[in-house]
């Protein structure tokens, strides 16, 4: 106990103290675990919940997103979630171990827990995740794909993996009586993974952040199984069950946790709230507001829902904007088929990189490398995310080559494996895609942009056959073009990367050949659109820009050539500079070795900041929102023996000054 004691203040002083101080604390305790893990051999002491009531406990909501990184799939275990307050006290928040894909959590935040809780000052969190059975995909560049294995530093491969993270000491969790608080963690895979694909391994450092102030605008994700429905107040609860899977509440029992999974008493019931906007799709049929509340209340008891929205700044009610609920989730009575459009000819469809679930829930989630084949028919139903019931009705002359689909049938394989879905009786979902490119030329009303890619993958990918109008005229990726509408086009010069977000336009019809519903910064898009919000924010920021270095496996331990409250002086000419050293700008990337004199790195001074040290001191990491005080403990982790291993940052760059401007940084350290 005398351990943790000293572990504990070490965390609750964390920037305050010598670096020595704490290392030398967990250096002894990591010695008491083993294979590489955070374990300690005197547990901290667990926290009851099972007295907690409305009015006695506070609630949390949990949410977990990820920094883009260069993976088609990231499939790992998630198997505990344990919040941690002042005193060392652990309390459990995760229902059940639950298999999770990091990448499809690029674009938004997903809810994955929402408990009652003891009040208190809660100032860190454990975070375990199992590597055991991973599966993790490369994008090698060519669309396609390279699975490679996890490892440690010294080439072992990976099993459980305890994440410890440090919340701000200024912005702790903070849970009171009858009041609900929000924490969001991220894992950066960016910053987490090296990948060597001539070994075909992929070396694992995971950097786990955790902000309880949201440092994006992601829209976000609530799935469960539906308790209530309350038409009377426009809203109705779910049980949260996160991700994909079917029953996460029934599988893995105890999922090697510690905490049972069957022991729902604890869970809070999440209100997800409606307006006369929110629009319904129920097991295939459209609806809006009140008419799908309705429809809501009329299925099963604990029929599966997906709710997209937004969380509240004041007290983190979440607001639906798109709810799915039947069989219109992936696992219901149909198999389930997501990815995107390459190719199409007649009523046969090519999708590359897709995702199946099966109706039985024996494969959840499941990555498919090369192509898979869908059939359609007049017969099969369309409809489009975020849209009401259309007059005409949606038809499949609207899927078209880079449509984002969810498509729901009968899948068959071959005996080389290859899949097929026959959609011809069931269904197709029109998905929001995410199309991106510079900027080619714009007038009032549309843009043109020469594309770089779909939904993340490469044009190269993609077969325009087709496409084009009766004049016989396919889409031309080097210019293609965008209807804007109304939208802004005040932020974006020629040459800028813009990211739009909206629907392709039907087969055989173009030019035009997208519609947008909102448009953002193209190198920044992923971490801040929200989907459904056609006055993104970014419309009214700088140009953005992504910054990535390291400096080897040995590191170095002069990063900097200075550090003040202010800024970091980036070190261009340091000799252990490795492989990744590039700042990803418009118009084009730069590289960092180049540059004739060193970078400077400050702090945002406005908008959501988050700066993170991680690696110090095992696999904890170490959260900020003052640049003041990151660069403080940073100073003091920098004492000539420990080294620097790898920087990410995203912000805006400006090439006169050579100035970067970071909202956020993650640098990962080694003793």
């Amino acid at each position: 106990m005398r351990s943790l004691q000293i572990l504990n203040a070490c965390m609750n002083a964390r920037r305050w103290l010598p670096a020595t101080a704490c290392a030398a604390v967990f250096a002894t305790l990591s010695a008491c675990g083993g294979g590489g893990s955070s374990s300690m051999s005197t547990p901290p002491p667990a926290a009851t919940t099972s007295g907690c009531s409305a009015s006695t406990c506070g609630a949390a909501v949990m949410t977990i997103t990820d920094a883009a990184g260069d993976f088609l799939s990231y499939k790992v275990n998630l198997v505990s979630l344990q919040l941690q307050k002042s005193d060392g006290t652990m309390v459990e928040t995760l229902p059940a171990t639950t298999a999770v894909d990091f990448v499809q959590l690029i674009t938004l935040s997903e809810v994955i827990s929402a408990r009652q809780i003891p009040p208190g000052n809660y100032v860190a969190a454990q975070v375990t995740v199992d590597f055991t059975n991973a599966s993790i995909m490369v994008d090698d560049g060519t669309g396609t794909g390279v699975a490679v294995t996890a490892v440690d530093s010294t080439g072992a491969a990976l099993g459980q993996l305890a994440l410890t993270v440090q919340l701000d000491n200024t912005n702790n969790l903070k849970i009171a009586a009858a009041k609900t608080s929000r924490i969001g963690f991220d894992f950066n895979l960016l910053a987490s993974n090296m990948v060597n694909l001539t070994a075909k391994t992929v070396t694992v450092s995971p950097v786990l952040e955790a902000s309880v102030v949201p440092v994006d605008n992601k829209q976000v994700r609530v799935r469960g199984e539906i308790s209530a429905v309350d038409t009377a107040n426009s809203d109705y609860t779910v049980a949260v069950d996160p991700f994909n899977d079917h029953d996460a509440n029934d599988d893995n029992n105890n999922g090697g946790s510690g905490h049972d999974a069957n022991d729902n008493d604890k869970v809070l019931p999440l209100v997800v709230h409606t307006t006369a906007t929110t629009t319904f799709e129920i097991n295939g049929t459209p609806f809006s507001g009140a008419a799908g509340l309705a429809q809501l209340a009329t299925l099963p008891a604990n029929t599966i829902s997906v709710a997209f929205g937004s969380l509240s700044g004041t007290d983190q009610s979440f607001t639906a904007t798109n709810v799915l609920a039947g069989t219109s989730v992936s696992g219901g009575s149909l198999d389930h088929i997501q990815g995107s459009v390459v190719a199409r000819v007649g009523n046969t469809l090519t999708v590359h990189g897709a995702r199946m679930d099966d109706r039985d829930g024996h494969d959840d989630d499941h990555f498919m490398t090369g192509n898979t084949t869908i059939t359609l028919a007049a017969a099969t139903a369309v409809t489009a995310q975020g849209q009401a019931s259309a007059t005409p009705a949606h038809t499949i002359a609207e899927i078209s080559v880079g449509s984002l689909i969810d498509a729901f049938g009968t899948a068959s394989t071959d005996n080389s494996g290859k899949v097929t879905l026959d959609a011809t009786a069931g269904r197709v979902r029109l998905d929001l895609t995410h199309v991106q490119g510079a900027l080619a030329a714009s007038a009032t009303g549309n843009i043109t942009l020469h594309l770089a890619s779909i939904d993340r993958q490469p044009i190269s990918l993609f077969s325009f056959t087709g496409t084009g109008s009766a004049a016989g005229v396919d889409t031309d990726p080097a210019k293609y073009v965008v209807t804007t509408g109304a939208l802004s086009l005040t932020p974006f010069a020629v040459g800028d990367s813009v990211l739009a977000i909206g629907f392709v336009d039907p087969f055989n019809s173009t030019p035009p050949d997208f519609t947008a519903v909102t448009l953002a910064d193209g190198v920044m898009g992923d971490n801040d659109d929200n989907d459904n919000d056609n006055n993104d924010d970014n419309q009214n920021r700088g140009k953005g820009a992504q910054m990535d270095i390291d400096w080897g496996n040995s590191g170095t331990t002069t990063p900097f050539k200075a550090l003040s409250a202010t800024d970091l002086d980036l070190n261009v000419g340091n000799s252990s500079i490795g492989s990744k050293h590039r700042i990803q700008v418009d118009p084009q990337d730069v590289d960092i070795e180049q540059l004739s004199s060193d970078v400077m790195i400050v702090g945002a001074t406005s908008g959501m900041t988050l700066f993170a040290i991680t690696g110090r001191h095992g696999r904890m990491t170490d959260n900020f929102q003052s640049f003041a005080d990151f660069e403080k403990a940073l100073a003091a982790d920098l004492d000539g023996s420990t080294t620097a291993l790898r920087l990410t940052a995203q912000g805006q760059y400006d090439a006169t000054t050579n100035t970067f401007t970071a909202q956020r940084i993650t640098i990962l350290l080694s003793n």
